[in-house]
């Protein structure tokens, strides 16, 4: 997500921010990447309530990304864990607008507008076809890595 103290001033409404690699595995995801593409990878300090977040930079100097390890309290009890995947966050201006605007639109809200403890606001989103993304907008003075 941006890194507005290294002068990296952030992607701009639309643009793609980051990237979310969920695993049933995530120490043999973090291998894998590591090994296949070179990615770094370092804990997360703005994760809280013992939640283990793994920022990774792919070489651009700054974290693009995250990986964590998909857990049956994300889920609704009863739920089937879903499956190893990879989620795209799309910056934009206001969260709670861009929700509504998508449902307006033909997509559909799989996760209402949230905050994450020490860095935003996201939600995510199924387009008309299915396919989800995440919507996110840094706070004031938010945090990442």
């Amino acid at each position: 997500m941006s890194q507005e103290a290294s002068g990296f001033a952030g992607p701009g409404h639309g643009e793609f921010c980051w990237t979310e690699i969920a695993s049933n595995d995530s120490a043999k995801a973090k291998e894998f990447y590591t090994n296949v593409f070179g990615w770094t990878f370092q804990d997360s300090n703005a994760a809280t309530d013992g939640f283990a977040y793994h920022e990774f930079s792919t070489g651009g100097g700054y974290p693009a990304g995250g990986l964590y390890q998909i857990t049956p309290e994300m889920c609704a009890p009863g739920e089937p864990l879903p499956p190893p995947h990879f989620l795209t966050y799309i910056a934009v201006d206001d969260v709670d607008a861009n929700a509504k605007r998508a449902v307006e639109l033909g997509g559909t809200v799989i996760k209402s507008p949230d905050d994450i403890p020490n860095t935003g606001r996201f939600a995510i989103i199924a387009d008309p076809t299915g396919a989800m993304f995440s919507i996110f907008k840094m706070a004031e003075g938010g945090h990442n890595g």
